[in-house]
């Protein structure tokens, strides 16, 4: 498959201009991680600020947090709120099930709870990230417990995964918001890491101990709003 550009920051912009529209009056809303999630989050934070619009954001990350609280937008966390009326995060992949393959900015397990709580799920993506099935650019990111890595790795392996650590730029583990290792797993070969039953493999993967959550984001997300390069914007539903 032939690459495809990524969405431009002007893109990014503009779609989460659309889905911080989405927001209501009174809304508790679930702030995702990663770019275009970010610019959801200022987008909300201007809403707020020049409208007056009254809203309560969850966080899913400590940089999202930072962000929202620099953007003015009242957070709480979830001793205090038991659901929320709207999410909005981005994605890595997404496929034509609106299924989803998230994971990559390292912030999968918290993205997934907060989200879980959310009545409306709306992903922001640029066109880049639809794809005809998960696994096409990327491998199941799952976050692991330490104590257990070497045995969950072991296990992914003996179903047929190639297994990684994600590492920092210095050489040393990646750890999670939530003080745990990552894991990148592909069960193809030569860079093809589709996935044939996200259901059954998320199954899979959450039965082994010691796996704190997977990417794999399954019959979670209602809404797609997709970022075109000719400048249009789509929404899947």
């Amino acid at each position: 498959m032939s690459k495809q550009l990524s969405a431009s920051p002007d893109q990014l912009e503009k779609i989460g201009a659309v889905a911080a529209g989405m927001v209501r009056n009174g809304d508790r809303v679930g702030l995702g991680s990663g770019k275009a999630a970010l610019a959801f989050v200022r987008a909300l934070g201007k809403r707020i600020r020049e409208q007056k619009l009254k809203a309560v954001g969850v966080a899913s990350s400590v940089l999202t947090e930072q962000v929202a609280r620099e953007a003015g937008i009242p957070l709480t966390t979830l001793a205090d709120v038991e659901a929320l009326e709207i999410a909005v995060d981005g994605a890595d992949e997404v496929d034509p099930y609106l299924n989803l393959l998230k994971g990559g900015g390292g912030n999968l397990t918290r993205e997934k709870v907060v989200e879980s709580l959310a009545q409306k799920l709306v992903i922001v993506v640029g066109e880049e990230k639809i794809v005809p099935r998960l696994g096409t650019r990327f491998p199941v990111f799952v976050e692991v417990i330490e104590f257990a890595r070497p045995s969950a790795v072991r296990k992914l392996q003996a179903l047929g995964a190639t297994v990684t650590q994600r590492l920092n730029a210095d050489g040393s583990p990646f750890l999670t918001d939530n003080g745990n290792p990552y894991l990148h797993v592909s069960f193809g070969t030569d860079g093809n890491h589709q996935i044939h039953d996200p259901y059954a493999l998320d199954l899979s993967l959450h039965a082994i101990p010691g796996v704190v959550e997977t990417g794999l984001f399954i019959n979670m997300a209602d809404e797609i709003i997709v970022a075109h390069v000719d400048g249009s914007i789509e929404h899947k539903m």
